[in-house]
């Protein structure tokens, strides 16, 4: 029932929308082959723990090098064959891995499979919000609704083809497989024209996007609604992570009752996602971000004040009821200060990967220091900014001509 609302809701668009909101659902499904089915791979590489620690940290540096410059050139012209390389490039990505030899090989898969992700994924999203001007809430709703479920199914998606004896090989292949087949379905798609903010003269192509640049950077809400959707991430499963070494290490909760938190918390995200779905339209969104900001919050006072096994569980169904509303509304918000320009919003977001990178080393820096509940500390406040960043009006936070 949860599926068919979402899909029911998605068929009033064409099928172009309806592909391109389920690339973060296939993202998250196939990401799983990566980090699930490396160690099979461990066996036959030798793979030191190191080397594993580098090739994820290359990946991440190579993303943040490659991205942005990509992300502010797309708007020049159709996100179409910016989406179709970022999906052959994911294809190449797999094909190769799934024939390393080398480790030098595999670091290589690794460093292009974080630039043709982001680009085919993050351009996906981009060119949604293009199509259905005014309806970015939604759509980031939806997408964050079934990128969930991709996250969800990832494991047992890939424990199952393991259990088929298919082992690294056979998950990238058919990894790879998946890619081609969303290339092709991209491939065969007509994206609609936009009209964009750049000029399109010949003589000054790169000065017009400089100067589009400083202006969106001088747009104090713009940078405001950056900043929050980053923030989003302290929330996410490196709040999951500490609060699993806090039941286990303070709590000495067993498995069984860490197994459960973890269900719990994932439920109540999914009942956020979709109440947020119904509420929008009849609830202006930042009215319902400051409602799921102090959610949020509430399930952070009450995970951090009552220190009991028991509790644990329903304060973090109220952190997850909470947080899963935060992205996507002020995703939408952040791509609603540049109509048009979705690929220059990607761009200043992207700026932010620095700080998504550093946050587990610095939270686990902490966390050794003083213990995990000064960990939950630091990232529990991820509310309060919310609640003293966000604009106070809708006018306050529309885009300016």
């Amino acid at each position: 029932m949860f599926l068919r609302h979402i899909f029911d809701r998605i068929k009033r668009g064409s099928s172009l929308n309806l592909l391109l909101i389920n690339m973060g659902l296939l993202d998250e499904l196939i990401s799983g082959v990566l980090f699930i089915g490396l160690p099979l791979l461990r066996g036959q590489l030798g793979l030191t723990y190191e080397q594993i620690g580098l090739i994820f940290s290359v990946s991440a540096i190579s993303g943040v090098v490659f991205e942005p410059p990509l992300y502010l050139f797309s708007d020049r012209g159709s996100k179409r064959w910016w989406i179709l390389g970022g999906l052959l490039g994911l294809t190449s990505v797999f094909v190769l891995a799934g024939s390393v030899s080398s480790f030098f090989l595999l670091m290589v898969a690794f460093s292009l499979a974080s630039p043709a992700g982001g680009i085919a994924i993050g351009l996906s999203q981009a060119a949604l919000i293009d199509n259905a001007p005014g309806e970015g809430a939604r759509i980031m709703t939806r997408w964050t609704m079934l990128s969930s479920i991709g996250d969800f199914l990832s494991p047992l998606v890939v424990t199952t083809i393991v259990s088929f004896g298919l082992g690294w090989r056979g998950l990238c292949w058919i990894a790879a497989g998946c890619w081609l087949a969303a290339a092709l379905g991209v491939w065969f798609q007509r994206f609609p024209q936009h009209h964009h903010s750049y000029s399109h003269k010949d003589n000054q192509p790169a000065t017009s996007i400089r100067a589009a640049l400083r202006v969106a950077l001088r747009d104090t809400i713009l940078l405001r609604w950056v900043i929050l959707s980053m923030l989003t991430t302290m929330l996410d499963e490196i709040f999951l992570t500490f609060l699993v070494l806090y039941l286990r290490d303070v709590l000495r909760a067993s498995a069984l009752m860490s197994g459960l938190t973890v269900g719990v918390g994932m439920a109540g995200g999914f009942l956020g996602l979709f109440l947020l779905d119904r509420l929008l339209g009849r609830i202006a969104p930042l009215r319902l971000l400051r409602i799921a900001s102090l959610l949020a919050l509430v399930g952070v006072l009450g995970l951090l004040l009552v220190r009991t096994l028991w509790f644990v569980p329903l304060a973090f169904f109220i952190v997850s009821l909470g947080s899963s509303c935060l992205y996507p509304i002020v995703e939408a918000q952040a791509y609603a200060r540049l109509p048009g320009r979705s690929g220059m919003m990607r761009f200043i977001s992207s700026l932010g990967q620095p700080f998504e990178i550093v946050l587990p080393t610095l939270v686990g820096f902490i966390a050794g220091r003083f213990g995990p509940l000064a960990s939950l500390v630091i990232l529990g406040s991820a509310p309060v900014f919310f609640l003293l960043l966000a604009p106070r009006s809708e006018q306050s936070s529309k885009f300016i001509n």
